[in-house]
Parts: structure tokens; C-alpha cells; sequence
């Protein structure tokens, strides 16, 4: 995939930014404008060497890989955004309409100066409704939009997500509705507009659970051990996931932990494995805490129900990602050598990965020319 565009993302959280990181993946120029003191990402750690440096942020690193950085004062220089705006394919942010309108950087103002204009904003609530104008972190998002109801185990707190996982699912949505609407410009040669909230993305990813809102069902936790036969299990240097639920998984789980106990007949059927779930659990949890990591492991590339839960190293060490590209080593001038996850469609037509920018590289090489076709 490479798509010859031009897009300027004004991003102040992770919603528009890693729909920004999309786009660079995907070949488009994507323009990130920063502030003076750089994006808020940059200001998230951990950093390299744990020494605070702006330009060796984690968060920066990923998801502003593949950009270029222009600096602006989006107050003082919106009237250079704008410009650069109307030479521009898309415009992708996470800045309310209370922030940009009053600059001259509204929807109407734009697609009047560029007709053909795609324009992407991802806010809390979108631009309409009561909740319009309210905030939200990332746990906000993550209840309203009811994952909270359904994390966690039956009759506790609900749990959330770790980071900012209602802003990384909104900044995808925002890629894949931009092209959407890329498709729909092709058709008619204008412009348009999309009001994405992260509330709605997070409640559309409820899976069948949200099916439940039309049934007038309530879903409920069920926590990592729904039963004895799926769930999680510490082995002796990790965790590993057991899925065995159906007869023909529980025969196979039988034969990778060859525990005589599973045999017995209270265990014979579905029923009597729930009947008996406290029993069976005991016996399973004795199996993995015995067994390491890797011994499971390769049960697991043996085709039994079960796998383990990788850290980050063994990934990036893995075989299957090797195999596939998927993690890139790429030069970063202040991080030096830098582990990068490319982009999400591996294959040969995939954009180079080229590590973020430092902060303001790209701002002559991009203001340059409008500042000459002003003259």
C-alpha cells in the first residue's frame, strides 16, 4: 500500500496521532504540526537511558515514526496552517472545534479554501450532544463506552485496559473512515467531513456483547477463568492461556499435560468438568506450575490449546516476527539503533519504516515554499 497524499495532523493525544502513524505507514507525507515545546507525546516516558529527552520519548518513537515535524504556534501561525492546509489531501485531529474554529481553521472555513478536502477529527464525544464539550481520559472513554462493564471478574471492580487503548481504537477508526471517505472523494471529487467519537468506537467494539443492548440482556464480567478448561495459568516462569472448552480441545489438553488425574470420569463430560471446576482447576494449576515457559511453548507450535503469554523481548526475538518483518531495526539520531513494529500490512508494497522526527526538522522545508507562493 502507498498512497501519494498529503496530510497535516494538529494531534494533542494518542487518537490522532496513531491515525497519523497509520498514514506514514501507508506512503502518504504526513506533517505533524508541534507546538514549541513539542507534542505531548514526547513528554511521556519511559525515555532512553531513563534520562528525560524529548526526542527519545517510547511513545514519540512509535507513534510519530515516519513523519516529517513542522513548529508552530497554532495560534500565532494559523494562518500559515491554513495554507498548508488548502495545499493538502487531509487533515487528521484531535482538537475540538471550540480550539480550531475561532483560528479560522473550522470545516467550513477549510473545504471553502480546498473543495477537496478530507478532514478527520477524533474528540472524547464528537461534535454533537450533550457531552459534546466534556473531556475524557482514557478510563472515562473505556466505561462510557461499556468495556469496563465487561473486563474483569464476575462479582468485582471492573477493570480497565492498560494506556490508552480507547484512543489507539479511535485512531484507527479514524484511519479506516478517512479512506472510506478517500473512496467516496474519488466518486464525486469533494470534499468531506468526519466527526468521530471515541466513545462510540469504544462502544462498536464491544464484540457480541453489544448485540446484548438490542436483546435487553445486561453482559457480564467473567473475568481470565471462565472455567477450569479456559483460562489463565502461572507456570513456573510466566502465565500461559488454556483454551479447552470443547470435547475434542479437552482430549487434546489431556494428552499434552499426561496427568493420570484427568482421566478420571468425574471429568468425562462437559457438565461434570463444571460440577467439578474447583477440582479440576487444582489439578490443571499443578500441571503448568510445573512445566516452564518454553515447555509449553512447544506444545503449543504442537498444535495443543494453549499458549503462552509473551513479554516484549521473546517477541521481538520470536521467530514468526523475524520471519515477517514485523519488528525493524531503524537509526534514530538521538536513540540511536531502535526497534520499530512495521506497518500492520507486512508485505513487499509496505512503506519503508523511517524513524520520528526530531522536533521542528521538517518546519523550513515545509513552510519554505507557501511562504514563497505568498511573495
Amino acid at each position: 500500500m502507498s498512497l501519494d497524499l498529503r496530510v497535516v495532523e494538529i494531534s494533542l493525544s494518542a487518537a490522532g496521532a496513531f491515525a497519523g502513524r497509520f498514514f506514514a505507514d501507508a506512503g502518504a507525507d504526513v506533517m505533524l504540526v508541534e507546538p514549541p515545546a513539542g507534542h505531548a507525546l514526547r513528554h511521556e516516558g519511559p525515555f532512553r537511558d531513563d534520562r528525560f529527552d524529548i526526542e527519545t520519548s517510547a511513545a514519540h518513537l512509535h507513534m510519530n515514526a515516519g513523519k516529517r515535524s513542522l513548529v508552530a504556534d497554532i495560534a500565532a501561525d494559523a494562518s500559515d496552517i491554513a495554507r498548508l492546509i488548502a495545499t493538502s489531501d487531509v487533515l487528521v485531529t484531535d482538537a475540538r472545534a471550540s480550539v480550531l474554529d475561532p483560528l479560522g481553521l473550522s470545516w467550513p472555513a477549510l473545504s471553502a479554501a480546498n473543495p477537496a478536502l478530507l478532514m478527520t477529527r477524533v474528540s472524547p464525544f464528537g461534535d454533537t450532544g450533550p457531552y459534546r464539550a466534556y473531556d475524557a481520559t482514557n478510563i472515562i472513554s473505556m466505561a462510557l463506552g461499556g468495556q469496563l462493564k465487561i473486563t474483569g471478574d464476575s462479582g468485582r471492580a471492573p477493570l480497565c485496559n492498560f494506556g490508552a487503548q480507547a484512543q489507539y481504537q479511535a485512531g484507527i477508526a479514524a484511519f479506516a473512515g478517512t479512506l472510506a471517505n478517500l473512496l467516496l472523494r474519488d466518486a464525486t471529487g469533494e470534499g468531506e467531513y468526519l466527526d468521530l467519537s471515541v466513545q462510540d468506537v469504544v462502544a462498536n467494539n464491544l464484540e457480541g456483547r453489544s448485540l446484548t443492548f438490542n436483546l435487553g440482556v445486561m453482559a457480564e464480567r467473567a473475568g481470565l477463568n471462565v472455567s477450569a478448561v479456559y483460562g489463565v495459568y502461572p507456570c513456573a516462569d510466566g502465565w500461559v492461556f488454556i483454551s479447552a472448552f470443547a470435547p475434542a480441545l479437552w482430549e487434546q489438553l489431556k494428552i499434552a499435560a499426561r496427568i493420570p488425574e484427568l482421566d478420571d470420569q468425574r471429568f468425562s463430560t462437559q457438565a461434570g468438568r463444571l460440577d467439578n471446576n474447583d477440582e479440576l482447576e487444582a489439578i490443571i494449576m499443578s500441571w503448568t506450575l510445573s512445566s516452564t515457559s518454553d515447555e509449553l511453548r512447544v506444545l503449543a507450535q504442537q498444535g495443543y490449546p494453549l499458549t503462552v503469554s509473551e513479554t516484549p523481548e521473546r517477541l521481538l526475538a520470536s521467530e514468526q516476527w523475524r520471519s515477517r518483518g514485523v519488528a525493524r531495526t531503524v537509526a534514530h539520531p538521538h536513540a540511536g539503533d531502535i526497534a520499530l513494529l512495521a506497518p500492520a500490512w507486512v508485505g513487499g508494497d509496505a512503506a519503508p519504516v523511517r524513524p520520528a522526527p526530531l522536533l521542528g526538522e521538517h518546519t523550513a522545508a515545509i513552510l519554505g515554499p507557501l511562504s514563497r507562493a505568498v511573495r
